[in-house]
């Protein structure tokens, strides 16, 4: 098995929460709506996607993302998606583990309301956009980027992934699982089919001295 143990999810933790925290993405007792952003043209267009469930139902979550300030086309935006797994997440001993959902292209290297569709259209250099509260790889933090290109036809294929920080009190290394493969275009972001879990770590088992925070 690998130990793996990455900054990068340290540190770009709570750039999401924050992110999020600031578009008033719906919260439930633990996590935090999945938020998408297209960007282009120096303009964001953020959209609350629910969770993983609403984007496998059938046709996945509507959006309409062919707004004026794309010149009414998302061909060659920029999208990606961001949350956190649990905001209460905590070792057996109490202490936060830092976790994020994210997205990435490729394989892996070894205010919004509580409606689902609900958006915000902002420019790129607004205090609370995605480019200024997150960065695409989070300031450098991260090793790669977490966004995709939209092509000239419109669409885009990008998987969602979720992280969990390693634990030196639990012993518990980082795990990484793949949670969906997407479809991206302007009017849907969808999971075409199921998609089987990619662990880079240990398997779930390892997170059973994980518990999370009242």
């Amino acid at each position: 098995m690998m130990r793996l143990f990455f900054p990068w999810l340290r540190r770009g933790a709570a750039a999401v929460a924050g992110f999020a925290l600031v578009f008033g993405a719906a919260f439930s007792a633990h996590a935090i709506s999945l938020v998408g952003v297209y960007e282009k043209s120096g303009f964001e267009y953020l959209v609350n996607l629910g969770t993983t469930s609403s984007l496998s139902a059938p046709g996945g979550v509507a959006v309409n993302a062919n707004i004026s300030q794309f010149g009414g086309t998302t061909a060659g935006a920029l999208f990606t998606i961001v949350s956190v797994v649990d905001r209460n997440l905590s070792d057996s001993f109490g202490v936060p583990l830092p976790n994020i959902v994210f997205t990435k292209t490729g394989t892996f290297p070894t205010g919004i309301n509580d409606a689902i569709g609900a958006n915000k259209t902002v420019t790129s250099s607004d205090p609370v956009a995605f480019e200024v509260k997150v960065g695409n790889d989070f300031f450098s933090a991260f090793p790669f980027s977490t966004t995709g290109t939209i092509d000239a036809n419109g669409n885009l294929s990008i998987s969602l992934y979720s992280a969990v920080a390693s634990d030196a009190f639990d012993n518990t290394p980082q795990v990484i699982t793949k949670l969906l493969n997407l479809h991206v275009t302007s009017t849907h972001v969808s999971a075409p089919e199921p998609t089987s879990l990619l662990l880079i770590g240990v398997g779930l088992a390892a997170l059973g001295t994980v518990r999370r925070r009242a």
